[in-house]
C-alpha cells in the first residue's frame, strides 16, 4: 500500500489560534487499523472548544464522520474495501477492567493507531479523538470503523458518530429513561434534539425543551417536545413545575455546558430526579451548589460521554432508525460547506446557523 500525499487537511497549530488548511500525507493502515477516505465531517460545538483546551498540537481537527473503506491492515476482517463506515472515535481496548468488566462505556484505554499516520512537512501530526477526520483520509484501529448500510446519505451518517450517538444514547442508555419519565432538555443544538429524540423513543410521558432560540424550539415541537420554553421570554422553573404537575423532572439534561444551567437544572429535578451532564463546561468552570437538599431529595448529578453507546452495536441501530423513520435527522443537516471554507467557523466571534453544519469532503482527494 502507498501513502496518500499532498492531502488537505484542517490543523491546530497551537492553542487559541484559528486552525488552517495544511497539506499533508497519510501512511497506510498498520496491522488491526483501516483506512477511511471520509466523505462528509460534521462540525461539533466540541470541534470548536478544541483550538482552546486539546491535550496535544499541532492536530489535526474532526472526529464526526462518515466515509468509505479504502484500504485494510493485516488482520482486519469485520469490514471490506468499499464498506460504507461510521467513524467511532471511542475504540475500546478490551482489556482494561471497565472493559472485562462488562462496562466498555468507561474504557480505560481508549485505542488510537499503533504510531502516527498523518504527516506535515514530514514531522508527526496528532488526531483528534482518535479521528481527524476534516481531512480526505483517516486512519483509524479496526474498531473505529463501523460498518453502517449504504443507502444513508454520508451526510447524515456523519452525525452518527456524536451527535445521534451522544444525544440518543444520554436519554437511552446513560440516564435510561423510562417509559411515563418526565424530561428537560436545556439546550437544543443537534446533541440536545437527539436526546429529546431519544426521551421520546423511550416513551417519556413530559419532555420540556428549553432554549432561547425560536427556531430551535419549533423543531424541537417537532421531533417530539411536549413543551416547549424560551428561557429569555419566561421563567423555566415556573413552566417546568407546570408541565411536571409540581413534582419537577425526573430527568434534566444540560446540554450547554454553563454551569449556571447545570446548577439550574439540579433545581428543577423531582425527589429521586437525576441531572445528566452532556455539555463540556471550560476544564477550568466549577459548579457550585447546596449538598443539604440534594441529599435530602436522593438525587443524582452523572457526566456522560458518548452517550455510553456499544458503538459496533449502536451505530448500525441509529441507521436503521434513521431509514425506518423513528430517528429524524435531515431536519437536523443544515448546512453542508467545502474544506476550505471551514477555518471560518473557528475565528473569534463567529456564531454559528442552524443545527448542523456539515464539511463535504467527497469532491476533494
Amino acid at each position: 500500500m502507498i501513502a496518500h500525499e499532498d492531502q488537505p487537511a484542517l490543523v491546530l497549530h497551537a492553542l487559541g489560534e484559528t486552525p488552517r488548511i495544511e497539506r499533508v500525507s497519510i501512511s497506510p493502515p498498520g496491522r488491526g487499523e483501516v483506512l477511511v477516505r471520509i466523505m462528509a465531517s460534521g462540525v461539533c460545538h466540541t470541534d470548536i472548544g478544541y483550538v482552546q483546551y486539546a491535550r496535544t498540537t499541532p492536530v489535526v481537527l474532526g472526529h464526526e464522520g462518515a466515509g468509505v473503506v479504502a484500504a485494510l491492515g493485516e488482520g482486519v476482517s469485520h469490514v471490506a474495501i468499499g464498506d460504507h463506515v461510521a467513524i467511532n472515535w471511542q475504540a475500546k481496548c478490551g482489556v482494561c477492567r471497565n472493559c472485562v468488566s462488562g462496562r466498555r462505556q468507561f474504557c480505560e484505554g481508549v485505542l488510537g493507531t499503533s504510531e502516527p499516520r498523518v504527516h506535515l512537512d514530514g514531522k508527526p501530526l496528532a488526531v483528534m479523538l482518535n479521528a481527524g477526520t476534516f481531512c480526505p483520509y483517516a486512519v483509524v484501529p479496526a474498531s473505529g470503523a463501523v460498518p453502517i448500510r449504504k443507502d444513508m446519505p454520508f451526510a447524515v451518517a456523519a452525525l452518527l458518530g456524536c451527535a445521534v450517538a451522544t444525544g440518543v444514547g444520554a436519554a437511552m442508555f446513560s440516564a435510561k429513561v423510562q417509559a411515563g419519565d418526565d424530561v428537560v432538555i436545556i439546550g437544543c443544538g443537534g446533541v440536545g434534539l437527539n436526546t429529546l429524540q431519544g426521551a421520546r423513543l423511550a416513551n417519556a410521558r413530559v419532555i420540556v425543551a428549553v432554549d432561547r432560540d425560536p427556531e430551535k424550539l419549533a423543531l424541537a415541537a417537532r421531533l417530539g417536545a411536549t413543551h416547549v420554553v424560551d428561557s429569555a421570554k419566561e421563567p423555566v422553573f415556573d413552566a417546568v413545575m407546570q408541565a411536571t404537575d409540581g413534582r419537577g423532572a425526573d430527568h434534566v439534561f444540560e446540554l450547554v455546558g454553563r454551569t449556571d444551567l447545570m446548577v439550574e437544572g439540579l433545581g428543577l429535578l423531582a425527589r429521586g430526579g437525576r441531572l445528566t451532564l452532556v455539555g463540556a463546561a471550560g476544564r477550568q468552570d466549577e459548579m457550585t451548589f447546596k449538598p443539604r437538599g440534594f441529599m435530602s431529595k436522593q438525587q443524582t448529578i452523572c457526566g456522560c460521554i458518548y452517550g455510553d453507546v456499544q458503538p459496533e452495536r449502536d451505530l448500525p441501530l441509529l441507521a436503521d432508525w434513521y431509514a425506518d423513520g423513528r430517528l429524524e435527522l435531515d431536519a437536523l443537516h443544515t448546512d453542508t460547506i467545502e474544506l476550505k471554507d471551514l477555518p471560518a467557523m473557528f475565528e473569534p466571534g463567529y456564531r454559528p446557523h442552524g443545527i448542523r453544519t456539515v464539511v463535504s469532503l467527497e469532491g476533494l482527494a
